[in-house]
């Protein structure tokens, strides 16, 4: 399977949250069979752990773009002689 494949399949983190609400709600309930509270509970830890992945690789990119950002501000105000008044 190529990487865009594998991306495409992958759920969005809204989708996988919503789907981790859900999986939550029916253990919650009480109403659900061991084999299939086997399977819930896979799932959830798989989709846990991409949400990790997505919200760790979003950390990163914020934070570079804080640093090129403020990176920017340091050199314009370098430019300005340094002199904020």
């Amino acid at each position: 399977m190529t990487d865009k494949k594998k991306k495409a399949a992958e759920p969005s983190y809204a989708e996988a949250s919503t789907e981790l609400e859900s999986i939550l709600q029916e253990v919650e309930s009480g109403e659900i069979d061991l084999d299939a509270l086997s399977d819930k509970v896979e799932r959830a830890a798989a989709l846990l752990t991409l949400c990790q992945k997505k919200l760790s690789a979003t950390e990163t990119k914020v934070k570079k773009v804080v640093d090129d950002l403020s990176a920017i501000a340091a050199a314009d105000s370098a430019d300005d002689g340094g002199d904020e008044s």
